[in-house]
């Protein structure tokens, strides 16, 4: 070891041929040494699946590492001649390292913070960090944030009605309000009804019949339940109907029901009753089958879709809750427009508006394009 000669800048000592050899590039390897300074070394290039990433004097290349799909593991860059395989983690997921530095590691899936604020997003270094209270619009229940509204007005709990602001007496007005107002009606029709059968009776004269006052009645009553059935039997649709009956037992109060039944237009249509036959619509307001639908689908681009139904005022909660039961993506874009539906402000009139708020006119055009008004 003593007689060996220090080798120039470049060059390695070979011990085969005792004198110092040029290094091969990187991404080769040695397969001839040199035997004089005139006959230079053979290089040759690693074959497929090994690299080299120094100039070198080996006589083989190093054989590439492999991602490991049981632990998570994704590959970032392929193999080549003069780099190695780059494995880190799939997203949603990140590092757990075996030690420092990380070279050995396997990949965790991050926490869904599903109806909490986040305090850290996930990344492949860290886990997210989720905050203990919940976003708007969702309660707690145990351990779990939950949207307010999966919740009906018999479970909302103590928790639920302070994040909701649900009333357990949500709902029983009307009932009252119904009540109120037919059951004197009735007492009434019953006692007239009554009091002229004795007097006739007296008389020797003819029983008079029931039927006005049950008439009267029936007029007071059937026109609040048929109107509280077609109300609520789907929130996207809404046609005028008479309540004209409603009118007499109801006073001020059914002037209000009616002037909103008469005057709100959704954008969802259900087919009208037999016999009866639907104001033609506004315009602008045209009121659209649910397979047309898919037409606002079509014309607002993919990545401004949740931007799209900010504008139209869906709540947030509905969104995310949107993403994590529907998996794909046109399906979840068709449930959250159908829940807008659901809302009172779903005209057609709103979906040009949000486009143009957008700065997407071209998108509003190519819809009035593909649902022409009018016969």
């Amino acid at each position: 070891m003593s007689g060996r000669p220090p080798c120039p800048a470049g060059m390695n000592w070979i011990d085969a041929t005792q004198q110092c050899c040029p290094q091969c590039p990187a991404g080769t390897f040695l397969s001839k040494p040199c035997t004089s300074p005139e006959n230079g070394s053979v290089c040759l290039a690693c074959p497929t699946g090994t690299f080299r990433t120094q100039p070198n004097t080996l006589t083989k290349c190093q054989a590439c590492y492999e991602c490991d799909q049981t632990a998570f593991q994704s590959v970032l860059s392929n193999c080549s001649a003069t780099s190695n395989v780059a494995c880190g983690c799939e997203p949603g997921h990140f590092r757990v390292c075996f030690g420092e530095p990380c070279i050995e590691f396997s990949c965790r899936k991050c926490q869904p913070c599903t109806g909490r604020l986040i305090q850290r997003p996930c990344s492949e270094e860290q886990d997210a960090l989720c905050d203990s209270s919940c976003k708007p619009d969702f309660y707690r229940e145990g351990d779990e944030c939950r949207p307010c509204h999966t919740s009906t007005v018999d479970t909302c709990g103590k928790e639920c009605q302070q994040a909701c602001g649900m009333n357990n007496d949500q709902g029983s007005g009307l009932e009252y309000i119904l009540l109120g107002l037919t059951g004197p009606l009735f007492l009434c029709a019953l006692a007239i009804y009554h009091k002229r059968k004795r007097q006739d009776a007296l008389a020797g004269g003819p029983l008079p019949t029931a039927q006005p006052a049950t008439s009267m009645t029936r007029a007071a009553a059937t026109p609040w339940h048929q109107f509280s059935a077609q109300r609520w039997d789907n929130l996207c649709w809404t046609q005028p109907r008479s309540l004209q009956g409603m009118k007499r037992a109801a006073g001020t109060a059914k002037r209000s029901l009616e002037h909103q039944a008469n005057t709100q237009t959704l954008l969802c249509k259900r087919p009208s009753d037999e016999g009866e036959t639907p104001a033609p619509p506004e315009p602008r307001s045209a009121l659209l089958q649910g397979s047309q639908l898919y037409a606002v689908i079509d014309v607002v681009p993919v990545r401004r879709w949740k931007e799209f139904m900010r504008m139209l005022e869906l709540r947030e909660a509905e969104i995310e809750l949107v993403e994590l039961e529907v998996t794909h993506i046109r399906d979840q874009q068709y449930e959250m427009l159908k829940r807008w539906c659901q809302q009172t402000s779903a005209t057609l009139d709103h979906v040009f508006g949000a486009l143009e708020r957008m700065e997407l006119a071209g998108c509003a055009e190519a819809l009035r394009q593909s649902l022409p008004v009018g016969p």
